[in-house]
């Protein structure tokens, strides 16, 4: 695992992101949803961590040609973490993008560590059929760890439900929406979540289409900065939430199989109190990736 030093650049940005004000096991994907007054805000140190594990994924056909963007977080050196449906598409029944080009700390047209592409990705079997949110995350791995000597990587975590809930712990996300200039990183964060579930993490952070992927993680100063416990994937629902999948141990273990299977690595932590389980576990076995 990589550590880095808050700097104080990075202690400004996140200053300006906490300063923003709070305004069915079936369902499917929806879109993102801004609560009140829209109150992301854009990041300008883009090249600081863990902002510098935050990624641009360029979705491409197989020609090689645009067809979207998602965001995804750095877990490892050749690791991005990111929501199924940004890769699998389900009325299709076959992966979305031919290719992804990933581009991390992309602050619109400048791309401060250039970029690399993915080599291979992978969902879950039970996403791949069924769409639900349940089940919505995706793995990617890189062609190689050389971009990510520059860049570090943020850490997947199984915390406990008292230490997300505690006052140490303030959720932040942090992506490229679309809705906003192409490239252009964008993030907010809050105090503390609206509601922490067995399997899901609610929340009134603003989002927008595009941050489909973005990781949720803690942005307090402290020993859970940049711990990754959650994937945004679902705009509002229940009690007018946002929400994304949260990292428990049984999510932590279909990563870390899926990394098995595509041979990269993950940089993660596990709360005394949630120990991995055996497997059969409920996000089935990961036996699709694209290769």
């Amino acid at each position: 695992m990589r550590l880095r030093t808050v700097v104080p650049a990075l202690m400004i940005a996140l200053t300006a992101l906490a300063a923003a004000p709070a305004s069915a096991q079936d369902a499917p994907v929806r879109g993102q949803s801004v609560f009140g007054t829209d109150d992301r805000a854009r990041i300008a140190q883009t090249s600081v961590f863990p902002f510098s594990a935050v990624v641009f994924l360029e979705l491409l056909d197989d020609e090689g040609a645009y067809l979207g963007s998602c965001s995804g977080t750095l877990i490892g050196p050749d690791t991005v973490l990111t929501a199924g449906h940004c890769l699998w598409d389900k009325q299709a029944g076959d992966w979305l993008p031919g290719g992804i080009r990933v581009v991390p700390g992309k602050d619109g047209d400048f791309e401060p560590f250039g970029d690399t592409f993915a080599e291979n990705f992978w969902v879950p079997d039970a996403f791949a059929a069924t769409g639900n949110v349940d089940w919505d995350w995706g793995v990617i791995k890189l062609q190689d760890d050389l971009i990510t000597l520059d860049t570090g990587w943020m850490t997947l975590a199984v915390l406990g439900s008292a230490t997300l809930t505690g006052p140490e712990f303030s959720p932040a996300i942090v992506g490229y929406p679309a809705d906003r200039p192409l490239g252009e990183m964008w993030g907010h964060s809050l105090t503390a979540f609206g509601l922490v579930d067995e399997f899901r993490l609610y929340y009134e952070i603003d989002t927008g289409i595009g941050q489909s992927g973005a990781a949720i993680w803690s942005y307090a100063e402290g020993e859970h900065l940049g711990k990754v416990v959650g994937i945004h994937t679902q705009g509002s629902s229940i009690g007018g939430f946002n929400s994304g999948s949260r990292v428990d141990a049984e999510l932590l273990t279909d990563v870390l199989a899926a990394c098995e299977l595509m041979e990269c690595t993950v940089a993660y932590e596990v709360e005394e109190a949630n120990p991995l389980p055996e497997l059969p576990f409920k996000a089935l076995a990961p036996a699709i990736s694209r290769d």
